[in-house]
């Protein structure tokens, strides 16, 4: 009989566990991180394409879902209660109701994924980590144009919500393949078995 799999714990994870202050200090280079990468965008109607996703999903990776769902719900409270955290430098209650409310919400549920599946499944095996981290993009992205979808109509939404983030969520899997299992090396995660 095969023995059980060690839990996984990716290394931002780790890192909080060590100590207090470590957990302080990641949270809060996570919510900048969050915060800046919303800030390098194209300027699109009526949702802006930015750097944001590929962070996020990155940060669940290396955050798991607990401590990578703190880190976004830190960040989506620090911007719904008025700090310029969001993309253009938004903040307020009002964004929940505007076309980018769904993927504001989509942060949360799509970092909780992400980290849970990479602890439970994907484990830093590359293969499995693509797909969770695409999976993560495509549930960011159907929650964004699903929001959009009511506000502009399905079609709409469709063409500006969801088809032009496709050729950026490519890129942005990718690249986020490549610095979490960067980090994690880096970090002294053991290969995958």
């Amino acid at each position: 009989m095969p023995s059980p799999a060690l839990p996984f714990r990716p290394a931002l994870a780790r890192l909080a566990d060590y100590s207090a202050a470590w957990a302080v200090a990641a949270l809060v280079v996570g919510v900048a991180l969050l915060s800046w990468s919303a800030q390098v965008s194209i300027p699109i109607q009526p949702v802006p394409i930015t750097a944001q996703s590929y962070v996020l999903i990155t940060l669940a990776a290396l955050m798991g879902w607990q401590f990578g769902g703190l880190t976004v719900a830190i960040y989506l409270f620090a911007g719904l209660m008025g700090l310029p955290v969001f993309s253009g430098g938004r903040s307020g209650l009002g964004m929940l109701t505007g076309p980018s409310g769904g993927f504001i919400v989509g942060f949360l549920l799509t970092a909780l994924l992400v980290g849970l599946l990479q602890e439970t499944w994907a484990r830093l095996k590359p293969l499995p980590l693509f797909g969770v981290l695409a999976l993560g993009h495509l549930l960011l992205m159907v929650i964004g144009a699903g929001w959009l979808a009511t506000k502009i109509g399905p079609t709409a939404a469709l063409e500006k919500g969801f088809l032009p983030f496709l050729p950026g969520a490519v890129v942005k899997t990718v690249a986020a393949l490549a610095t979490v299992i960067l980090v994690e090396r880096l970090s002294g995660t053991e290969r995958p078995r």
